[in-house]
């Protein structure tokens, strides 16, 4: 777990993201050794950290994809009910580059800080411990989103993740709570995207349509 001033004292979510480039110095930071620092008992934390790449441009690494399949494994950990976090050898040697941990910090943390202050502990329906397994499934549902190659697509699952780790972390109800409707939003544009999609396919070459009869 990150400690950034040394003191023993509990870090804010922000200052831990705020630490990161600190702790993680150089060019050369992969998944494994960004999860370690993290700490794998940490589920909130590494769930947060994981799900911001999908938030913000991440240039030079198919960040959708490689962050939306590491979500994906450690969602689907937190449905069996694993006891700690794991990824497999090749996924975590892939690089993270030190330019998105330092994004983190500049454009997310500030704004961390700002939320932190209005979370506080409520709903423990969706806050407890009895709902880490079905939230896994949902979270697992919106990584495999993330995941997808679909324009824009990965922002509003990457936020639902964002706020329901947020509430998990601080045990608010009410945080997990927007990041469900987040990613109900999320399911429902993929949904339409996706149809759109095909209904132009089907169309351009004509399949499903009936042939006119001829006279």
């Amino acid at each position: 777990m990150i400690d950034p001033d040394g003191d023993g004292r509990k870090p804010s979510l922000a200052e831990i993201i705020e630490a990161l480039p600190l702790k993680l110095e150089g060019e050369r930071t992969t998944l494994g050794q960004l999860l370690a620092l993290l700490g794998d008992h940490a589920t909130a934390l590494v769930l947060l950290v994981f799900s911001i790449p999908a938030i913000i441009p991440t240039p030079g690494i198919p960040a959708g994809f490689v962050f939306g399949t590491a979500l994906a494994l450690l969602a689907a950990q937190l449905v069996i009910g694993a006891d700690r976090f794991f990824l497999p050898a090749r996924l975590a040697r892939v690089n993270v580059p030190h330019r998105l941990l330092q994004a983190m910090a500049v454009r997310l943390g500030p704004k961390l800080a700002v939320l932190e202050t209005w979370l506080k502990p409520r709903g423990k329906v969706l806050s407890g411990e009895g709902a880490l397994r079905p939230l896994g499934l949902f979270i697992f549902v919106m990584a495999v989103l993330i995941a997808l190659p679909i324009p824009f697509g990965n922002v509003l699952p990457g936020l639902a993740i964002f706020f329901i780790a947020l509430g998990l972390a601080q045990r608010d109800g009410l945080a997990i709570g927007g990041g469900l409707l987040l990613g109900l939003a999320a399911i429902a544009f993929t949904a339409f995207i996706l149809l759109g999609g095909w209904w132009l396919i089907s169309d351009w070459f004509g399949w499903g349509s009936s042939p006119t009869p001829s006279l």
